[in-house]
């Protein structure tokens, strides 16, 4: 059967952009940053090899897209000192989330920390 073209586009990209892409997160990270970014990459990439740890390099590739946007922003070191040391009224993690303990007990054990 012949294959009409009636012009029409599909809505497939041209290029397949990858914001996950280490290459771009990279190139947006700062350099001093660099060093960490690519030593959990190659951690992620390792454990990546067994099937139950795949996600994981994803996320670790979501993660610091996220963390390359914030900090290339011009006034994030600035919002950051103001976070940090900046007047407020802070309140206790362990006022806010009860069990928080647990949790943090529950999560080092999960990850073989105790």
């Amino acid at each position: 059967m012949p294959v009409r073209d009636d012009g029409d586009m599909t809505a497939q990209p041209v290029d397949d952009d990858n914001a996950d892409d280490p290459v771009e997160i990279l190139r947006v990270l700062p350099a001093r940053f660099h060093e960490q970014f690519l030593a959990e990459y190659d951690a992620a990439v390792a454990g990546a090899r067994r099937p139950e740890q795949y996600r994981h390099l994803h996320q670790v590739l979501r993660l610091w897209r996220l963390r390359a946007a914030a900090y290339s922003d011009p006034g994030f070191e600035a919002r950051l000192e103001s976070a940090r040391g900046g007047p407020g009224d802070w309140t206790p993690i362990e006022q806010v989330v009860p069990d928080w303990a647990g949790r943090v007990a529950d999560a080092r054990r999960r990850r073989g920390g105790g």
